[in-house]
């Protein structure tokens, strides 16, 4: 039997990161970019499952003008004058441009913001979805609007 004298010298990481990655050339390449490809489809896939990366952006349609202006309505009170309040016989005030709709020329439109509470002529049950022309569907659920007519 044949005894070493020499002890194992600790090489530190060096030694360490020779072991796992022997820089022979070809092989010590190839295994440095398949490394760096994981690490950059790992961050862009965080990156985008956390939001900071998103898929293509689908340009919104152009609303037109009376889109336009009731969307000011549906967006806030617009004071006593131009849109006072009613007051229905439950003691419930709401807008008037949502109980009686808002006019503009000789079109009178109308706003829905289901599934949020809503006091147009479809949400109380006047006119079914059969008698309404749809103008626009704006935003998002649940920010979703719907403005329409009433068919003649």
């Amino acid at each position: 039997m044949v005894r070493h004298t020499r002890v194992p010298q600790w090489r530190g990481l060096t030694g360490l990161w020779s072991a796992a990655w022997p820089r022979d050339g070809a092989g010590y390449v190839t295994r440095l970019l398949l490394a760096s490809a994981v690490l950059v489809l790992a961050c862009f896939l965080i990156a985008y499952a956390t939001g900071l990366v998103t898929g293509p952006v689908v340009p919104r349609t152009k609303v037109s003008a009376p889109v336009a202006e009731v969307l000011t309505y549906v967006g806030s009170w617009r004071g006593p004058e131009i849109d006072p309040l009613v007051t229905l016989p439950s003691g419930v005030q709401v807008k008037s441009s949502n109980y009686y709709g808002v006019r503009i020329g000789a079109t009178t439109y109308y706003y829905n913001l289901a599934p949020h509470t809503s006091f147009d002529p479809l949400a109380r049950g006047e006119v079914t979805p059969d008698q309404i022309h749809v103008v626009a569907v704006v935003g998002d659920p649940p920010d979703r609007v719907m403005i329409y007519t009433i068919a003649q």
